[in-house]
């Protein structure tokens, strides 16, 4: 997949594009409609697959008070639209200047000028342009104007729910990760690096990976015990995993702790892929390390049991 993020010259070589324009955060059900349906026109047509996406989102320069956590780094964005067959992913440096450009000045700027696309493929809330005034009903009275075509899916919904980034991100925030995981199609992840903890899971009896988060903008769940899949070095996994603060030993710092189950250790230094299946409990200060221990072989028992389960279902 080519990555472009000057587009000065694309559509001149490239004219005639099928192009998807969003945020695209996430990468959910909803978006991979979409995503399915502009990479199968435009492979009909004979002409390039384009998603069209901002870098940083939006959100993060229009409210910076009130800035979501992401649900997909770029490079982990790229990875994705690459594996659903997208040819461009066109990356636009999303700046004050750029947000308070209207609905008609950006169409005819990056979709007409930068990119002659033939046809635009969106969900039926898109929106645009300043203070996202653009709505469905704008672009296609500028595709009529400007010479392109408009085609609209429908919304999703996965248990009388739409199907929206938002609505993801207050599902993993708030520990529901199945729900999550379904309106996503995959199993949420973070990224990270395995670095050298104080050992207190190898006394314990449960030595632990230590991770360091790769971006501290991806959101990460709500503090608890989780059963999770990693990918550390070249390997995979199934475990445990712990997010928050050692309330029983005194340690107020937030970690992020996976226990492999069968894993070898030492694994600092190695890359890690966190994968979230289901959160188990939150965390808790017991009265004696001994009862942490007992407690920690119960999390044991019971995502191994998941875990036997899922390869069940399989």
């Amino acid at each position: 997949m080519l990555v472009i993020t000057r587009l000065n010259n694309f559509g001149v070589s490239h004219p005639g594009a099928v192009a998807a324009l969003g945020s695209f955060d996430g990468l959910h059900l909803g978006h991979r409609a979409i995503i399915k349906k502009l990479v199968a026109r435009a492979k009909k047509i004979g002409h390039d697959s384009v998603v069209i996406t901002f870098d940083p989102h939006p959100r993060q320069v229009l409210s910076q008070d009130r800035t979501p956590c992401l649900l997909t780094a770029l490079s982990e964005k790229q990875e994705i639209l690459e594996s659903l067959g997208v040819g461009v992913m066109a990356v636009i440096k999303f700046s004050p200047r750029v947000a308070t450009l209207s609905p008609e000045e950006f169409i005819r700027s990056v979709m007409v000028k930068k990119l002659a696309v033939s046809e635009v493929i969106c969900g039926n809330d898109c929106g645009f342009g300043a203070g996202r005034k653009g709505n469905i009903n704008t672009l296609r009275e500028l595709g009529a104007k400007m010479g392109f075509k408009v085609s609209v899916l429908s919304s999703l919904k996965t248990n009388g729910s739409k199907v929206s980034s938002s609505c993801i991100r207050s599902l993993i925030s708030s520990g529901k990760i199945e729900q999550a995981n379904k309106m996503l199609g995959r199993v949420y992840f973070v990224r990270g690096m395995v670095v050298k903890g104080l050992g207190l899971g190898r006394k314990l009896g449960f030595p632990t990976a230590n991770i360091r988060l790769s971006d501290p903008q991806k959101l990460l769940p709500r503090d608890g015990v989780y059963a999770a899949g990693a990918r550390i070095g070249r390997r995979e996994y199934q475990g445990m995993l712990y997010i928050g603060s050692r309330l029983t030993v005194g340690r107020s710092a937030r970690t992020i702790e996976f226990n492999a189950f069968g894993g070898k250790y030492d694994l600092s230094g190695k890359k890690a892929e966190i994968f979230f299946h289901k959160y188990i409990r939150p965390g808790k200060k017991y009265g004696t390390v001994e009862a942490l221990i007992r407690a920690i072989e119960r999390d044991k028992r019971k995502i191994e049991r998941y875990f036997t389960e899922l390869r069940r279902q399989k």
